[in-house]
């Protein structure tokens, strides 16, 4: 894991207006300092997003060939010691299928498509391949992505924001010594949570080749960003 910090200040005279940044800022000599932060660390945890499908003549059989496909699933994934509190399952949901005719005709109906969404929470990553392997032996093509993440995702957030804070002082201070002033209190603070980045993988037609060579090579060691920033606004004495 390493931390990197950077940040943009601003020394604002009093002939600038407020109304040109989004923070309040005071009348009197002040200081705007925008601290920033980043830490990147391995993932220690994926998540498999899998969609399980079938066609069948009757909306029944194909909801009833997916809950087949599902339940082999789960005991193929047990043997891996991948248990049932790791796995989130949605509804089966079922429509029929048409072809459309380019020239306007009739639709045809192809049947009846039940899906079933399923999400796979892998906390030991040398399983990834076995995993993949495990759910194509099924009959489930349809892998969808790979993403990556870590188990202590708000520790990581709160030390990130924790050194963007410490960015901003620091470069505030710097520029308040280097200008001969003193830095006073902090006015105004400005903070935006950042969004969640968690890398994934998409399979795409990868996912339909059951070789061992495609599922190793769909699997890259990526490292996760956790980015913060925070704008403050310092009094200048």
């Amino acid at each position: 894991m390493h931390i990197s910090s950077r940040g943009s200040l601003l020394l604002l005279p009093l002939l600038f207006s407020a109304t040109t940044f989004a923070i309040a800022v005071p009348e009197h000599p002040h200081l705007v300092t925008q601290g920033q932060s980043e830490i990147r660390v391995a993932p220690d945890m994926a998540t498999l997003s899998v969609a399980v499908t079938a066609l069948k003549p009757e909306s029944r059989l194909a909801k009833e060939d997916v809950d087949t496909k599902v339940a082999a699933l789960f005991s193929s994934l047990a043997r891996l010691g991948i248990g049932k509190k790791d796995i989130d399952s949605g509804n089966v949901i079922t429509r029929p299928d048409y072809t459309y005719s380019k020239n306007g005709g009739s639709p045809t109906l192809n049947g009846y498509l039940a899906e079933r969404q399923i999400s796979v929470r892998l906390y030991d990553l040398d399983l990834l391949s076995q995993t993949l392997n495990k759910i194509l032996e099924q009959g489930i093509q349809n892998i969808q992505q790979v993403s990556y993440g870590r188990r202590n995702e708000d520790e990581l957030r709160r030390e990130a924001r924790l050194a963007a804070i410490t960015n901003a002082r620091s470069l505030a201070e710097e520029l308040a010594q280097g200008f001969g002033r003193s830095l006073g209190e902090v006015y105004a603070i400005e903070y935006q949570p950042q969004g969640p980045i968690n890398p994934s993988r998409h399979l795409g037609a990868m996912a339909t080749m059951a070789s061992k060579e495609a599922l190793d090579a769909s699997y890259v060691q990526n490292e996760i960003p956790f980015t913060d920033r925070v704008q403050v606004v310092f009094n200048l004495d």
